[in-house]
């Protein structure tokens, strides 16, 4: 294939992903799109991802089959080994633990997980680089990535698949590194072979257990489709070390599995925290409408009040509360009920304090209107004592008889003042000081 024209500064992308077989489970959730962060998939084009590039469809149960039978072949293996040498402790020691896992304790686990792809932009440019008749670069970067499988890994590539709905097109690969390791008699003066034992061993695979060499090969591999190896990081961390300079970080590439499910726990928390925002917002904002409502009814009340279409009424209490006036005009203004509703609190205060100033008011005018009248009454009572002592001095001067009748008329006047000044200052008082006691003795004898 000619590449004279082929952009030549896309590095393909090579990663290893400790595995181990529990994981093939959500592995395979997440490639049948059932489980799994399925937030960036484009579901438009998951039809287009297509059988297994590499393996059956059920190559992960098979897998998991295998790795049943490598376990109970061990364990027969390894009870049959030690029967042959009569280590009948030893025999029921190791029927008491039980079959074990056909693999030694990793931090990465018996299996990988390789994962290849190249830069999304590479992808788009098809028409750039071939032409209509030929393949396009997702099929061709496909086809490269099976051949190099099977080269490096043989029969132990047990799956490989093409994702096309994510943000670039990429290869999934699964290997299953199968080993057959001999097992030493225990405390022989000369180490010899008593048993086998079927292993999973990543380090058998050259490129597992040199992950710079992994990068040299793909470089390779791939550079005919105009791509190149990817930075050659550990060489610069060395480099700088051995320099005396500050090395740069390393790449922190999570596991797949791991990354998938850190990527599920944060959206869970995002999703909590937009859940918390929203909640307080709605709260926020239910707050700021009911303020809203409570100012709005406060105003309509006192524009109610003011116009006249609401009255104060003395209630059950003796407090003033708030009615509709006969004449109000519920088409204009809203009734009381309405308001009521429409913010219970605001109505409470508005008419509260209506009322009570209704009520301060109408106090007051009682007050003064009775201390007018008090007054009034007792300047009246003035005028009749000082009208009363007139009479008595014009009578002196009348002939007897005139006089007698005189006397007998004012006997019924203080009665008739006492009752006045009772209805007129609304309590039970005597005379007005200063007003004559026209039963005085005296009177009678000048009268």
């Amino acid at each position: 294939m000619d590449g004279s024209n082929i952009k030549t500064d896309y590095p393909v992308v090579l990663r290893f992903q400790g595995l181990y077989p529990h994981h093939l489970a959500g592995y395979e959730a997440h490639r049948l799109r059932k489980g799994g962060d399925l937030s960036h998939v484009d579901w438009a084009r998951t039809k287009l991802n297509g059988p297994p590039l590499i393996g059956p469809e059920d190559w992960a149960a098979q897998a998991l089959a295998e790795i049943r039978d490598m376990t109970a072949e061990n364990f027969a293996a390894e009870l049959a080994s030690l029967e042959k040498r009569n280590r009948k402790k030893d025999i029921e020691r190791r029927i008491i633990e039980g079959p074990k896992q056909p693999w030694r304790p990793t931090r990465h686990g018996p299996m990988r997980e390789v994962i290849l792809t190249v830069n999304k932009d590479w992808f788009d440019g098809d028409a750039a680089f071939f032409g209509e008749e030929q393949v396009s670069r997702e099929d061709e970067f496909g086809t490269h990535a099976v051949a190099w499988l099977k080269k490096n890994f043989g029969g132990d590539v047990i799956h490989a698949r093409a994702d096309r709905d994510e943000a670039a097109y990429h290869i999934h690969a699964v290997i299953m590194p199968r080993a057959t390791v001999e097992i030493a008699k225990p405390n022989a003066k000369v180490p010899t072979a008593s048993a086998t034992r079927r292993m999973l061993q990543p380090s058998i695979h050259p490129l597992i257990k040199d992950y710079e060499a992994a990068q040299d090969s793909v470089g390779q591999w791939f550079a005919d489709l105009g791509l190149v190896r990817g930075e050659c990081r550990a060489a610069k961390i060395r480099e700088a070390r051995k320099n005396g300079e500050k090395a740069p970080k390393r790449r922190y590439h999570a596991k797949t599995w791991k990354w998938r499910a850190e990527q599920e726990l944060r959206l869970k928390a995002k999703a909590e925290e937009l859940e918390a925002e929203k909640a307080a917002l709605d709260k926020r904002t239910a707050r700021v409408v009911e303020r809203e409502d409570e100012a709005e009814t406060v105003l309509a009340v006192a524009e109610g009040v003011a116009s006249g279409d609401f009255i104060a009424h003395d209630g059950d209490d003796e407090e003033p509360v708030l009615i509709e006036a006969a004449d109000a005009k519920p088409a204009e203004t809203k009734t009381l009920q309405d308001l009521r509703r429409r913010s219970p609190s605001g109505f409470a205060r508005a008419a509260g304090a209506f009322g009570r100033a209704w009520g301060r008011l109408f106090r007051q005018a009682r007050s003064k209107a009775t201390a007018e009248a008090n007054a009034r009454v007792s300047d009246a009572m003035e005028e009749i004592g000082r009208a009363d002592d007139v009479i008595v001095e014009a009578a002196l001067r009348l002939p007897l008889p005139t006089r007698t009748l005189i006397a007998g008329i004012r006997k019924t006047i203080p009665a008739m003042l006492r009752k006045l000044e009772r209805s007129g200052k609304g309590h039970s008082a005597g005379p007005q000081e200063g007003l004559p006691r026209r039963e005085d003795p005296g009177d009678e004898e000048k009268l």
